[in-house]
Formats: C-alpha cells, structure tokens, sequence
C-alpha cells in the first residue's frame, strides 16, 4: 500500500529521452491528485475501536518498509517506483475499495495511477537488464520486494475482511512513508534515494 503510491519520492535524473524530460514534473502532478484523493478519504484521526488492528499492522509493515528501503539507486527507485504503481492499482481493484469509495473516486484514482504507470514506462531505458545478468537479476529482486511488501498488505486487509479500520491504517501509513520520503529527499538533495 503504500497504496499510494507516490510518488513524492522520485526524483529522478538524467533521463535519456527527449520526452522525457518533464517526467518527474509530470509524476509529482499525478501523484499530487491521487494524495489528494487518498487524504479525502481518511478521517483525521484513526478510531479507538480500530486499536488493535494497528498493533497487528505495525510489525508487519517495519518489516517490510525496511526490506523495500534497500531499493536505494536510481535505477532500482525506478523499477521498485512503477511496480509500487501497479500494486497499489491492483490492491485497489482486488481489495473491495469499492465498499468505501465512490465509484467517480475509484475512477479518477485508477485514472491518475495508469498515467504515472504509462509515464514511467515510456521513459524508462531499454537497457533495464533482460536476462541474467547481474544488474537484471538486482533489478527483479526489488520488484520482487515491492511485490513482497504489497502482499502483506494485502494480506493484512484479507485478514481484516477489508474493514474500514484495515483501509484507513493502510492509507494512513503510506500517506505517513510518503511523506517522510519527500522530507528527507528534501533535506538530502543531493543524494539519490528511493
């Protein structure tokens, strides 16, 4: 979930292709909307009844927000960036958000993540390792993690029988990730982190 997947955090440079150019520009726009989307559906603060579902959230997600952490360069930002797109689209089509978003919501959410999806795809090099080669096998092992990192989530809100208290932890942690990624970009600028 860290289903919103954002993304504040990409700040990506030398971007080989001509088209390309505005792509970090154009992401954080994307993302701008479907943040804001996200926040429009969260109450400000979570409810005592949901209590205990936080404490069942919270191993699991230090655990896996610091595996997906390791995706520390460029390259892998990039790769981990759009499986976190597709995962947080289909976490979305496949984890009943339907019982708590309207449908226009729910459109213009799926809308903004497939532009981020198609942006990044378009711009991304060709040379994103194929094979087995050892910067291939790098870069599948951190879609591996991102798709690790969303199948606990979506095990947790299975778990959970897709509550509404399961839904609001899950947005309210990744709106929480996301945010202190952009922080720490901010204060680091020169340093390439995912």
């Amino acid at each position: 979930s860290d289903c919103s997947f954002s993304v504040n955090m990409m700040f990506f440079t030398n971007v080989s292709s001509q088209h390309c150019d505005q792509l970090h520009s154009r992401l954080q726009e994307d993302n701008k909307g479907n943040l804001e989307l996200l926040g429009s559906h969260m109450r400000a603060t979570i409810p005592l009844e949901c209590i205990g579902d936080i404490m069942d959230f919270s191993p699991l997600h230090e655990e896996n927000v610091m595996s997906m952490n390791e995706a520390s360069h460029e390259e892998d930002a990039k790769i981990a960036i759009q499986e976190m797109l597709q995962q947080t689209d289909l976490i979305f089509k496949q984890g009943h958000a339907e019982l708590f978003w309207d449908e226009t919501s729910l459109r213009n959410f799926h809308t903004g993540l497939d532009q981020q999806i198609k942006r990044l795809e378009t711009c991304q090099s060709a040379a994103f390792g194929a094979g087995t080669s050892p910067r291939a096998q790098k870069l599948q092992l951190t879609r591996l993690r991102v798709k690790r990192y969303f199948q606990g989530l979506n095990d947790f809100l299975k778990d959970k029988q897709y509550s509404s208290c399961a839904w609001e932890i899950e947005l309210k942690s990744k709106i929480k990730q996301w945010g202190l990624k952009k922080k720490s970009k901010d204060q680091n600028p020169q340093k390439k982190s995912f």
